[in-house]
């Protein structure tokens, strides 16, 4: 029987743990024995493409802990409240894993870690978590401020060290997930009732949420006890995990996979060879160097509550020629279908835009000073912040879109000459990163390299769910 705990967030890792081990006994499976096992047809879609499988294999044996044991740090990114490094870190856990088991598991609020801190434990936050969240102090929850999941996750494991974390020596590497594999957990598990309610992969996260936050006072329940309803419903899916028929492993299998491409499961080694191959498998959720042009648009929630959920974003991208130049106007809209409410309020964002190294600023418009609370009622617009960042040139600034209401932010920057000749000799693309943890932003392309015929510009409409070259 387990100890109690928060089980939900658990299972967030007996899937990544299952997901793996699947992979690998399928693998080792169909060496021995490949015609029988490709009999099994929910096993066959994994099997016919072998090489993928056998990279992600390669990588099994040290990373589940075969030739020593490994700790790793697991945060819990909440999307809701989107981060830079995939979501606000509100929970985290260390896991041991020996020779494929899941040896321990502690896990913890990362408001309890950061209470700890010691007294002189004064680090100054960047300028935007100061003057929008208004920290005087930078701490563990806040510590995923880089788009990179890499540095995001070498400052997490930086601060929970010297916040005086369990084990902060022994880490080998960081995993990062998000509430979307629960819900895609649930697609292949089914529908689970406790206490009389069904929870689906429509109405999960958002039912927990509100049990955890809110519906307990409605039901009479102590603080103390308000996340027992969690408890009881990562004990039945874990009973259903467990009670899965082994045609159903594929699906797990490809769920992981498909966790890793869009983002909402990520992992960071401190072993430079794991960390290689974390990359060649498109797992470790790196900031992108590419020699072409490039897009990356990151949002920073900036105590919004959990209003990520209620802002729909679209990604407008456009090259216009201007005479030997290419300039280019990239426009983000922002629909906000919230309401003031337990979980939404008006969307604050402190927001990046990456574009490629050298390009240009010529205008920005939608950046403001600060919210019409903070401001008085008064809207100050001010022009994007123009820095450099990890061999990009970097567009900041602060928004704030109020429930019911839609915001835009354009810009118009030129694209450095290189991106220009590329563009003359034939030889232009574009690479759109999403952000970690984001769900899936419309995305729309319209490149006009200006040639009569219209061969080779670019018209497309698609969606950021995961990374687009064009």
């Amino acid at each position: 029987m387990l100890p109690k705990r928060k089980l939900i967030k658990i299972l967030s890792i007996v899937i990544l743990v299952l997901a793996i081990g699947v992979a690998a006994k399928l693998f080792w499976q169909s060496k021995k024995d490949a015609g029988s096992v490709a009999k099994n047809n929910g096993l066959t879609q994994i099997l016919n493409n072998t090489a993928e499988l056998k990279d992600a294999v390669s990588l099994m044996p040290n990373f589940l802990g075969y030739d020593k044991p490994r700790t790793y740090l697991v945060l819990f990114l909440n999307n809701a409240e989107i981060r830079p490094g995939g979501g606000f870190i509100g929970s985290y856990a260390v896991v041991k894993l020996d020779k494929g088991k899941l040896a321990s598991f502690e896990s913890s609020g990362s408001e309890n870690l950061d209470w700890a801190a010691p007294d002189d434990f004064k680090v100054e936050p960047p300028e935007a978590l100061k003057k929008y969240l208004y920290l005087k102090n930078w701490y563990f929850r806040d510590a995923n401020w880089s788009p990179d999941f890499r540095e995001s996750s070498r400052a997490a494991l930086w601060f929970y060290r010297f916040e005086g974390g369990a084990d902060g020596s022994k880490i080998d590497g960081v995993i990062g997930l998000t509430p979307r594999l629960v819900e895609e957990l649930v697609k292949i598990t089914g529908p689970v009732t406790v206490d009389g309610k069904v929870f689906n992969t429509e109405n999960i996260i958002n039912e927990l949420q509100y049990q955890v936050e809110v519906g307990f006072l409605k039901n009479g329940k102590p603080r103390a006890k308000r996340k027992e309803l969690v408890e009881r419903l990562g004990r039945e899916l874990l009973i259903k995990i467990a009670d899965l028929s082994p045609w159903k492993w594929a699906g797990i299998y490809s769920m992981a996979q498909k966790m890793f491409k869009e983002k909402q499961l990520i992992i960071w080694s401190a072993d430079e060879a794991m960390e290689t191959a974390l990359i060649k498998q498109g797992w470790a959720g790196e900031m992108k160097q590419v020699d072409s042009d490039f897009l990356m648009i990151v949002d920073a929630n900036m105590a919004a509550l959990k209003t990520d959920q209620e802002v729909e974003r679209s990604i407008h991208y456009e090259i216009i020629p201007d005479g030997a130049r290419l300039k280019v106007r990239v426009t983000v809209l922002y629909n906000h279908h919230g309401e003031f409410d337990w979980k939404t309020t008006r969307y604050r964002s402190y927001t990046r835009v990456y574009v490629p190294l050298g390009s240009e600023l010529i205008s920005s418009n939608g950046f403001i000073e600060n919210d019409k609370i903070r401001s008085k009622g008064k809207i100050e617009s001010v022009q994007a912040k123009v820095s450099e960042e990890m061999g990009k040139t970097v567009f900041g600034g602060f928004i704030a879109i109020e429930p019911g209401e839609k915001g835009a932010l354009t810009l118009e920057y030129y694209l450095p000459e290189k991106i220009t000749q590329q563009a003359t000799a034939g030889l232009y693309t574009l690479f759109v990163q999403k952000q970690l943890g984001s769900i899936a932003p419309k995305l729309t392309v319209d490149a006009d390299f200006g040639k009569n015929d219209g061969l080779g510009n670019i018209h497309a409409k698609t969606d950021l769910r995961e990374d687009k070259s064009f």
